[in-house]
């Protein structure tokens, strides 16, 4: 596993070097310039070079080569390798966007690019992730064919993506907006889910022409985006995700699941729960850490988020299931299982 991760981290380095030299900018911009300076580039590029740099699971890419070698070959698997920054740097792009729109002060144990950097300089290089790689997808060893149908997929994955950090943005600023269950669950599977999907098809596009079974890979990926979403719901108001603040979803308004079971069994709590969202994002994290940690206290103790987690469970066991039934025993396919069995008991 550890070898397939350090490929993956080659690969982002390559499309995407510590440093942004003369002949890096002449073939990303597909032009010969004559006084290309390379440090200017270097300042704009820094926030996306500092977020990859700075951790991340690589989950995503990791599945794509996974599925790739489950269903085709090594040959399949190094195509595969050669697409990875195609999911990995909108996500990371992504990220930098979010922290923008939902005010995050943290990613990663570290300040928030827009906040290092300016808010200007986080948006062009957030921008830049979701562009950069198709010079990867450009320049890959496929037929053409291939190549749209990869190029098809990112467009649809992204499109999905924004819908789905619109729905969040739009719920978090009406607070009186409660989601249902299932309209949170789209959410994430717009959200989280679409790049896990995108992971998925890209892998099967590069190993097989079955389309059934490349929409097959995509659906269960996005199942596996969703349960990872939730259990990262509980893990907030459990301990604090990594690099982040025990409760910042709540500073946030985030209506994540535990919210949203929460108040589908107490209704009557609504009122309190506005209340103490309206004080977390008007005072911060530090300042309203005791309301904070009564609401956490109370969601803890009613139950919501060991239900919250019972249902990020269930998601993944039936991904497990799904991909014992859709994909053959081998090697690669023990790897996948072992990645979700790590995350899930995470």
């Amino acid at each position: 596993m550890q070898n397939r991760l350090d490929r993956i981290e080659k690969e982002i380095e390559r499309v995407l070097p510590d440093h942004c030299s003369s002949e890096w900018i002449e073939q990303i911009v597909e032009q010969i310039m004559d006084n290309p300076t390379a440090q200017t580039y270097d300042e704009f590029c820094l926030p996306a070079k500092e977020l990859l740099s700075s951790g991340g699971k690589r989950w995503r890419p990791l599945l794509m080569v996974l599925i790739a070698e489950i269903l085709g070959s090594q040959e399949a698997a190094e195509k595969a390798y050669s697409l990875v920054t195609v999911v990995e740097l909108p996500h990371n792009g992504s990220l930098i966007i979010d922290d923008i729109e939902d005010a995050s002060e943290y990613r990663r144990g570290a300040p928030a690019a827009y906040i290092t950097h300016g808010i200007d300089i986080a948006i062009n290089a957030g921008n830049l992730l979701y562009y950069l790689p198709t010079s990867a997808l450009d320049a890959a060893d496929i037929t053409d064919a291939k190549r749209l149908q990869i190029y098809q997929v990112y467009s649809k994955y992204l499109r999905r993506v924004h819908f789905g950090q619109g729905l969040d943005i739009t719920w978090h600023r009406h607070p009186e907006m409660i989601p249902s269950v299932e309209e949170y669950e789209q959410m994430c599977r717009f959200k989280t889910g679409c790049l896990a999907g995108m992971s998925a098809e890209i892998g099967a596009i590069t190993a097989t022409d079955d389309q059934q079974i490349i929409r097959r890979a995509g659906i269960l990926a996005e199942k596996i985006g969703v349960g990872f979403q939730i259990k990262d719901d509980v893990i907030n108001l459990r301990v604090g995700n990594p690099g982040k603040h025990r409760g910042d979803d709540i500073v946030e308004n985030k209506k994540s699941l535990p919210i949203i079971l929460f108040l589908k069994e107490n209704p009557q709590k609504l009122e309190y729960l506005l209340s103490i969202f309206k004080i977390a994002r008007e005072k911060g994290i530090e300042k309203a850490h005791s309301e904070i940690e009564e609401l956490i206290e109370l969601l803890l103790e009613s139950g919501a988020v060991d239900r919250a987690e019972k249902r990020a469970l269930a998601l993944l066991e039936e991904s497990v299931a799904e991909i014992k039934e859709l994909f053959d025993d081998s090697p690669a396919r023990v790897e996948l299982l072992s990645m979700l069995t790590r995350f899930r008991d995470s």
